[in-house]
């Protein structure tokens, strides 16, 4: 990952400052509703009729107002929107915070959009993915979508820039194949960040694993772990998969900061909570108020709430010899390049910006 010795130390700082003064951490910018994917996890698919949609100053302005450490582009699919790359080009601020992340299912993807994104400002792009075939293509409705991955991604990080990560939402369907989808990040030569399976989007139990089979849950987290300690480019901490796998078990974690850790922004402009939860409001300060103060909401641990609601030595420990490496190595660089397998027991980053920003909550 491409940030630097200062840059992790402004995104430390301004987190610290962002708790005290009930700023989010991370916000999550859904510039469209609009999907060309139609997943069975997700309640967005298809075109949405008299979307309503502001343009790249507005949201530049809301960012600005806000002033998160990570702020990221999603949807729906963000590439659906043809201004995407000005919508970037607004809202970044190149060399500092933000820290822009563009979530995308790649379909609309090329190496030329790439590089036009990355000159806009985008840092990271953070690629979903289901399976490590073409069950992956199946999941999202998209016919050809794997085979279309495995070109184009590859591709993309053979460049070395060192910003491209996979993220996987682990679910009853593909819990089996965590292993795989691991062993797939490193043949490309990228990273993979991991969230957990919410039945808040589209109402469905089914997406969670039974509670009869978490002995084998278990056995597929653990396999995960086992690779990450054997150099495999694993960016979920070993802790964080536990409560991940906590969740499995408990179907929920509570003291969920919706609205003061993380928040989102429709395309619209209307700030919620969550995706999940539509409690709209103008501002963050009447969210706080109206909502986050009373949140008992424990429905989901997706990696945004993994990442933004650490604890300060929680923190620490994920990222301690990341931030030694960075603040204090001459070329500030701590992750190998793509071809070359971490040590053993390197102990990485939980990756800062799939979901949620690297800084301590508490």
């Amino acid at each position: 990952m491409n940030i630097t010795g200062k840059l992790a130390l402004k995104m430390l700082a301004r987190g610290i400052r962002n708790k005290f003064e009930e700023k989010p951490l991370s916000v999550s910018f859904e510039i469209t509703h609009y999907c060309t994917a139609n997943c069975w996890h997700c309640n967005w698919g298809g075109p949405v009729k008299d979307e309503r949609r502001l343009q790249a100053e507005d949201y530049a302005r809301i960012c600005d107002e806000l002033r998160p450490v990570v702020s990221h582009i999603s949807g729906g699919e963000p590439l659906a929107r043809s201004d995407v790359v000005d919508i970037t080009r607004a809202m970044a601020n190149p060399g500092d915070l933000p820290w822009m992340v563009l979530v995308s299912n790649a379909a609309s993807l090329t190496v030329e959009k790439y590089h036009k994104l990355r000159e806009a400002g985008i840092n990271q792009f953070s690629i979903s993915l289901d399976f490590p075939d073409d069950r992956h293509s199946e999941f999202r409705r998209i016919p050809g979508l794997f085979d279309k991955m495995s070109r184009v991604l590859p591709e993309i990080i053979r460049l070395g820039n060192n910003d491209l990560s996979l993220n996987v939402c682990i679910t009853a369907w593909n819990y089996r194949d965590l292993a795989g989808m691991v062993d797939l990040a490193k043949r490309w030569g990228t990273k993979i960040n991991f969230s957990v399976y919410t039945p808040l989007r589209i109402r469905d139990e089914n997406g969670l694993p039974d509670k009869a089979k978490l002995e084998e849950v278990r056995d597929a987290f653990q396999q995960v772990i086992d690779m990450k300690k054997a150099g495999y480019p694993v960016y979920s901490s070993e802790r964080v998969l536990w409560k991940y796998f906590q969740f499995l078990t408990d179907r929920g974690i509570p003291g969920c900061q919706a609205g003061s850790r993380f928040l989102v922004i429709n395309p619209d402009g209307i700030l919620i909570p969550c995706a999940m939860v539509w409690a709209k409001y103008e501002t963050q300060r009447e969210m706080l108020e109206r909502f986050t103060r009373n949140n008992i909401c424990e429905g989901c641990y997706i990696s945004t709430r993994a990442n933004t609601e650490k604890r300060f030595g929680d923190f620490l420990a994920d990222n301690w010899e990341v931030l030694l490496g960075q603040v204090f190595s001459r070329k500030g660089k701590f992750v190998k390049e793509p071809d070359e397998a971490p040590a053993v027991g390197t102990g990485e980053v939980e990756e800062p910006v799939p979901e949620g920003g690297p800084v301590p909550a508490q």
